[in-house]
């Protein structure tokens, strides 16, 4: 009798560690999402390393004395922090022209997200199209302008993943699996109950 009871009691342990782990896991992989990068609200300095500019988005950097500049590319838009290099500050009111092989297009600047957009269709879907692109951007203040140019690259299986980017991932089967562990777990522990009553 006491060796059933032991045994029962170190199957619960065991079932209870494992049901911790998984929900732990579960809570923890849908917590983690890809950092937005250099530019965002907090207007913080562009930071070349991979580890930061790796994300679903294809991105793509540039920057001369006057301007440092990062481009998001998404299906519909693709959106543009620029700020002033020397002091961080984001850049408002400038205009800004976009050109990749004969097409060119123009920005609009956005409140919200303290950033440009630019959202013709043709410019966006020569970009998102599998390829190495050079883009030349124009950029055009009341004390200044400059011209920055930069590259990006986009594979066939980052074009896959864009066209995904909006449907996040949710692991109903660890889910699914951690709530069985649990209700076994309950039910052995309350056999367990009953058997000492």
């Amino acid at each position: 009798m006491f060796f059933n009871t032991f045994l029962l009691r170190c199957w619960q342990r065991v079932i209870a560690s494992i049901s911790y782990v998984l929900f732990t896991s579960v809570v923890l992989s849908s917590m983690v999402f890809a950092s937005p990068g250099a530019h965002g609200p907090n207007g913080e300095h562009l930071d070349t390393s991979n580890s930061v500019l790796a994300s679903v988005n294809p991105k793509f950097e540039s920057f001369t004395e006057s301007f440092e500049l990062l481009g998001e590319l998404f299906e519909s838009q693709l959106v543009i922090y620029l700020h002033d290099f020397k002091t961080n500050v984001p850049v408002e009111g400038a205009s800004i022209e976009l050109e990749s092989g004969q097409l060119s297009a123009s920005t609009e600047y956005s409140d919200t997200l303290k950033a440009y957009l630019l959202t013709d269709p043709k410019m966006l879907k020569k970009l998102n199209a599998e390829g190495n692109h050079e883009v030349v951007l124009t950029v055009l203040t009341q004390d200044s302008g400059d011209l920055l140019v930069a590259n990006f690259d986009i594979t066939k299986a980052q074009t896959n993943e864009h066209h995904d980017e909006e449907h996040h991932h949710i692991p109903w089967f660890e889910i699914f699996v951690a709530f069985v562990v649990f209700c076994v777990g309950f039910v052995f522990g309350r056999i367990n109950k009953e058997k000492k009553s």
